[in-house]
C-alpha cells in the first residue's frame, strides 16, 4: 500500500520549482499540499492519516500534539546545531559562509534540535531565488530517499547556536562596510515573498534587486516607492 504523504510549504519557492511540480503531478493521488496554517490542525490531519508530512518551509510554530502524533520532518539549511532557528541562509550569507549543509530532520519539541536523517550539500551562491531552486531540488531527493528507504536518524552533536529571525527593518542598507556586504545584503533577500533590501531618501524607499556585482561596482534593477 503506498504512503499517504503530506507537504505542508507556506512559502511557493518549494512548489513552483519545475521539478516538484512534476513530481507532485505523477503523484497526486498520494500527496497531498497544505499552504494555509489553517488547515493544518489536528482534526483535518486525523482525517487525512498521513504516514509522513514533510516541512520543505513552514513558517510558524507546529502545534505539539502533531509532532507527537504524526512522523514530521522539516529541512534546515545550516551546520546544525549551529544555525537553529530563523533565515538561516541571511544569517548564514551575513557571516560569510558560501556553503552550508541542507538537513533532513525530525521535529521535536525545541526548534530544529531534532535527530537528523540525511543531508546534502548546498551552495549559497548567487541570488536568493537561485539558493532556494537549488534547495528545492535537493530537499525533493531526500523527500524521495526518505520515502524508499527505511533510515534511522542520528543526535545532533556539537555546540548550539540559536539565529535570530530577521525582519523587515533588517532588509535597509545601512552600515555596511564595503560594496561586497551590499551585494550580499541584496541577493540574499531577492526571491519571491521576500522583503527587498532599501535605503531610504528622506520619504522614499529605494529597493534594489537583480543584482550583479562587477570588479568595483554593483548593478541593480530598483523599485522607488
Amino acid at each position: 500500500m503506498k504512503k499517504k504523504i503530506i507537504i505542508a510549504c507556506s512559502k511557493r519557492w518549494f512548489t513552483d520549482n519545475e521539478k516538484v511540480k512534476k513530481y507532485l503531478i505523477q503523484n497526486k493521488k498520494t500527496i497531498e499540499i497544505i499552504t494555509k496554517k489553517k488547515y493544518l490542525n489536528l482534526k483535518n490531519l486525523n482525517k487525512i492519516q498521513p504516514n509522513i508530512i514533510f516541512f520543505p518551509h513552514w513558517s510558524y510554530l507546529v502545534n505539539e500534539k502533531i509532532v507527537n502524533k504524526f512522523k514530521c520532518i522539516c529541512f534546515h539549511s545550516a551546520p546544525l546545531p549551529y544555525g537553529r532557528g530563523g533565515s538561516p541562509i541571511q544569517n548564514l550569507i551575513i557571516r560569510n559562509y558560501k556553503s552550508t549543509p541542507l538537513y533532513a530532520l525530525q521535529m521535536s519539541k525545541k526548534l530544529d534540535s531534532g535527530p537528523i536523517y540525511l543531508r546534502q550539500n548546498l551552495s549559497l551562491k548567487g541570488n536568493l531565488k537561485d539558493i532556494l531552486n537549488l534547495m528545492a531540488i535537493k530537499i525533493l531527493k531526500m523527500i524521495k530517499i526518505i520515502l524508499k528507504k527505511k533510515i534511522h536518524p542520528k543526535n545532533q552533536k556539537g555546540k548550539i547556536f540559536i539565529f535570530k529571525r530577521l525582519k523587515e527593518k533588517n532588509s535597509e542598507i545601512k552600515k555596511e562596510k564595503n560594496i561586497n556586504k551590499i551585494y550580499d545584503k541584496i541577493r540574499m533577500l531577492d526571491a519571491d515573498e521576500y522583503p527587498k533590501s532599501f535605503i531610504k531618501i528622506g520619504k522614499f524607499k529605494i529597493y534594489f534587486f537583480n543584482a550583479i556585482k562587477r570588479k568595483n561596482h554593483l548593478i541593480c534593477t530598483v523599485k522607488i516607492v
